[in-house]
């Protein structure tokens, strides 16, 4: 069982010739698994001398005999891996990425078990709940040479065949079946699941769930594969499943490194993250002010190329709220970055200052946001007017990733 190593984001770790278990270190020959690691995004960590920093990526590294735990940093939790752990994955929750909440029973302790069981945890949640209706069955179609006849007779094969056999019959028919490609690919990613999971618990469920499958064939499963899968209307509930094998499958790379060193990853940019749980929390108050909320848009263009006939420099706001007329009453862009509240400035980029300002001309919205998570000292939110011809209010605001607090927004 590889050992579990949790770490927090822009936490540098050292890397040394040896290490005793438990120590905040990684090895040279972890090191040179990481740096064959293609499956990591190219700005995951970045090098220093004898050490590796991890940017705003969270989730988990498994590098042959360990496991890097990569969790966000949260405010009053720095210290804390397991409520970090629980602020990340209550992030994903809320975000729409994780269900992990079982209905009349009890939930996983998100601050003892490591990512991966938590995430292995949900996907055996949302396939039990699935399978309360049944496994997917379709009609195959089956050759088989056979004593009775069944479906229609094949002349040219059954000439071929039976001439000596008249006993036998060569027949093709329609039968239905669970060993199709999608149970096939379930049954793949719970046996490439089954090895990685450290509970015994869900080690036993990962087990229980094989045996369901058990008229189904172990067959090796591409992603490439999965593409080809169109799921019917009564099948559709089985897509959020689909899904989730594609993510496993796509992150737990059943290949190895030097050595048979098994190596694989499974990372959240934070970045995005954030944005999808703003928005996530950010709807009721949508609903509270009769707006609707539109996330990446609506896109406009800042510019006009005559020559060609073409728009150029196209904008999409993270987060807008939109009235019944289609008019934008608030853009809020969200920032998974700290504030730098001993300056005039409070470290808001000038970059991101620019795109605000273009925001507010662009879509002649009134209220501006951007939002980024709390700290100490903060005040909660600082208010500012961009000045110019079209004079908009932007409000820089932190907030608790566990709830937002205020629905004051206009």
């Amino acid at each position: 069982m590889a050992e579990v190593l949790s770490i927090i984001e822009h936490e540098t770790i050292p890397v040394v010739g040896s290490r005793s278990y438990g120590e905040r270190s990684i090895t040279v020959k972890h090191a040179g698994l990481l740096a064959k690691l293609t499956t990591l995004p190219p700005n995951a960590f970045t090098w220093g001398h004898q050490s590796i920093k991890w940017s705003q990526y969270c989730g988990l590294v498994q590098l042959g005999d360990i496991t890097l735990e990569i969790l966000p940093k949260i405010h009053g939790n720095e210290s804390e891996p397991g409520a970090c752990r629980e602020s990340l994955v209550r992030m994903l929750k809320q975000a729409g990425l994780l269900k992990i909440h079982k209905p009349g029973g009890a939930d996983i302790n998100l601050q003892t078990h490591t990512l991966l069981d938590i995430f292995i945890y949900d996907f055996c949640e949302q396939l039990n709940q699935q399978l309360v209706q049944g496994v997917i069955r379709r009609y195959i179609v089956r050759e088989e040479n056979i004593g009775v006849l069944k479906g229609k007779l094949l002349a040219q094969q059954q000439l071929r065949h039976n001439l000596a056999h008249k006993e036998r019959l060569y027949c093709q028919y329609d039968e239905l079946s669970e060993d199709i490609l999608l149970n096939q690919a379930i049954k793949y990613t719970l046996r490439l699941l089954l090895p990685r999971a450290q509970s015994p618990r869900l080690k036993n469920e990962l087990t229980q769930l094989i045996y369901t499958f058990d008229g189904v064939a172990d067959t090796l499963v591409e992603v490439s594969d999965l593409e080809r899968i169109s799921l019917s209307r009564n099948e559709k509930r089985f897509e959020p499943i689909l899904r989730l094998c594609i993510i496993f499958m796509q992150a737990l790379n059943p290949g190895t490194g030097a050595g048979g060193n098994r190596m694989f990853s499974l990372l959240f940019d934070m970045n995005q993250l954030f944005e999808r749980w703003v928005a996530a929390m950010l709807k009721p108050v949508a609903r509270e002010n009769g707006w609707r909320l539109r996330q990446q848009g609506p896109k406009r263009f800042m510019a006009y190329r005559e020559d060609i006939d073409k728009d150029v420099f196209q904008m999409k706001p993270d987060i807008c709220f939109i009235d019944d007329d289609g008019i934008p009453q608030l853009i809020v862009d969200a920032k998974w970055k700290l504030l730098e509240l001993s300056e005039a400035k409070l470290g808001v980029s000038q970059a991101d200052l620019y795109q605000m300002q273009a925001y507010a001309n662009r879509y002649n919205c009134p209220s501006l946001c951007l939002m980024y998570p709390r700290q100490d000292n903060c005040l909660g939110e600082y208010r500012l007017t961009l000045q110019g011809e079209i004079s908009s209010n932007l409000t820089v605001k932190s907030v608790q990733v566990a709830r937002l607090q205020s629905r004051s927004w206009a």
